[in-house]
């Protein structure tokens, strides 16, 4: 009886949504982050609190649907979906959560290009992406537009690769 009870569509609402704690997340990370940019020139500047700042802008709008969307399922004319879960798939998260590990380590130890240059295949690759004329094509537009965009146009250098140290 008590199994019944909680899952109604006004228990389900009462669970943690995925999108409430990844927006939450976001927000605080982004604002972190933005903290630190106070102590770059500006053009440096500029990327980082741009970037950080949608990032804070979407992090609300993704908690904000979360409540608009908690609030509904408190209406008890509302039908509910069926409680969402946080992890769809835990490994394929753990996944990506060491995808970023390895790139941020890869920057420092190899360089941002060459980093960069192996890790979008790599991903595309884990993700199901098979085309590899697609996948190249990606890499080189990718790479060399930030590179284009720092170093052309901005000025700006990224970390140094391994073989120019």
């Amino acid at each position: 009886m008590n199994n019944a009870s909680s899952s109604t569509p006004l228990g389900a609402a009462r669970g943690i949504d995925p999108d409430l704690i990844a927006g939450i997340i976001i927000v605080l990370g982004a604002g972190a982050l933005l903290t630190r940019t106070s102590d770059m020139p500006g053009m440096t500047a500029l990327l980082p609190v741009t970037m950080l700042s949608a990032l804070i802008v979407l992090g609300l709008l993704m908690i904000g649907r979360c409540l608009l969307r908690r609030r509904r399922r408190g209406d008890p004319e509302a039908t509910a979906p069926a409680p969402l879960k946080v992890f769809d798939n835990a490994r394929r998260f753990f996944g990506i959560v060491v995808a970023i590990a390895a790139y941020v380590a890869g920057v420092a130890l190899l360089g941002f290009y060459t980093t960069t240059a192996v890790m979008i295949p790599v991903v595309a690759w884990c993700f199901g992406y098979r085309s590899l004329k697609g996948v190249l094509l990606a890499d080189l537009i990718f790479t060399g537009g930030i590179a284009i965009i720092f170093v052309v146009l901005m000025g700006q250098e990224l970390p140094t690769e391994f073989f120019l140290r």
